[in-house]
């Protein structure tokens, strides 16, 4: 990263991120003071929506937009596919979504085939964990979520693309008070849920196939300091004080280079269930 001395005449580096939970403000305030006293001035811009923040990226408002994998779509959607990623979390790599069933259900033995006609709740439609991906890997299985299964969607934050957890945590209560047969969570999810002990009774019947999480999106043509921005991510450590808290605020453990193949899904997805998407440019 350059030295202090050019960090007045330099405009700061303008981050999107999504406000889905108020630690947002935290992990970004901890960032911005990290970045700023190695001599790499940062602002961070919060948003309600990924489609505001796809849009604040493609006009050029901000250098770089912290997105979920859908908002990345949607970014390449809107840019013509000009848009390419920089960086994401190790964390972000390999996610996979379950259907979570009570223990001794048919399909916990039969997995999807015990489905059949089964009342499954997912999460809300724009979340790539909870609806999308799972619903197109059990089409590619040769289950179709809303005529082989009484698929049931639960809209609680649109816009968030499923970040808050909301939908996920509100559907296994719903499995658990029998009002559902079957419920999708993403990995994180049910981890969290074993780690709290909040498992019993359940088990998990079915795993889709891998795929990839967030990444920071810049723009192709952009003449940002983005080398000096990854520079900073790939240099945080766990072992530093001032920001393993931040850092575990945004389960990553390190930042990593992308891997764009686990976004390939995402993208057939998309195309094959006509996923709104943030406007085009002309």
């Amino acid at each position: 990263m350059s030295g202090a001395d050019e960090t007045s005449a330099r405009r700061p580096y303008r981050v999107g991120a999504v406000a889905y939970k108020a630690q947002v403000v935290t992990i970004w305030e901890a960032f911005r003071r990290w970045f700023g006293e190695r001599g790499f001035p940062l602002e961070y811009v919060l948003f309600s929506t990924y489609d505001e923040q796809v849009e604040a990226l493609r006009s050029g408002w901000i250098d770089v937009a912290w997105n979920t994998n859908l908002a990345f779509v949607a970014a390449l959607d809107a840019t013509h596919g000009t848009c390419r990623p920089i960086a994401m979390r190790d964390t972000d790599i390999g996610w996979t979504s379950h259907v979570v069933v009570p223990e001794g259900a048919p399909a916990a033995t039969l997995g999807l085939e015990g489905l059949r006609g089964r009342r499954v709740g997912f999460g809300d439609s724009d979340s790539p964990q909870a609806w999308i991906l799972p619903a197109f890997a059990m089409r590619r299985a040769g289950f179709d979520p809303l005529r082989d299964l009484h698929g049931e969607r639960l809209d609680r934050d649109l816009g968030k693309h499923g970040d808050t957890g909301g939908a996920e945590f509100a559907q296994l209560e719903r499995l658990r008070a029998g009002e559902i047969d079957a419920c999708v969570v993403s990995d994180p999810t049910w981890t969290a849920v074993r780690d709290a002990g909040a498992d019993a009774g359940l088990t998990v019947a079915w795993t889709s196939p891998p795929f990839n999480h967030c990444n920071f999106t810049v723009l192709a043509e952009s003449g940002a300091d983005h080398d000096g921005f990854v520079e900073g991510l790939f240099s945080m450590s766990e072992d530093d004080p001032q920001i393993r808290e931040p850092m575990r605020l945004e389960y990553v453990h390190r930042w990593v280079s992308p891997e764009l193949s686990g976004y390939d899904d995402l993208i057939e997805a998309v195309n094959e269930i006509d996923v709104p998407l943030a406007a085009a440019s002309a």
